[in-house]
């Protein structure tokens, strides 16, 4: 589910935009696997360049974790510390 919306939403627009917002106001949860799917994957397949323009609006302290986890996974992803 997180890759179809990445492919559809997010990456078409990596190039061509200055700024990405990705809004979690009135997100309550989520798990690991959706936000690393989003993210991480993301950071994995743009490089940790894409970090300039993604601003994460609106997470509150569990999502603030979940997305943090997931932008240092795809950025061990990338330095090949951890199998993609």
């Amino acid at each position: 589910m997180a890759l179809a919306f990445r492919q559809r939403a997010i990456d078409p627009h990596v190039e061509l935009c200055e700024e990405i917002v990705l809004d979690f106001s009135g997100v309550r949860t989520g798990n690991s696997s959706f936000v690393n799917g989003l993210v991480a994957a993301l950071v994995e397949q743009h490089g940790a360049a894409v970090l300039r323009k993604v601003v994460f609006k609106g997470c509150n302290p569990v999502l603030k974790v979940l997305v943090e986890s997931a932008i240092d996974l795809g950025l061990q992803k990338i330095d090949g510390r951890v199998d993609a």
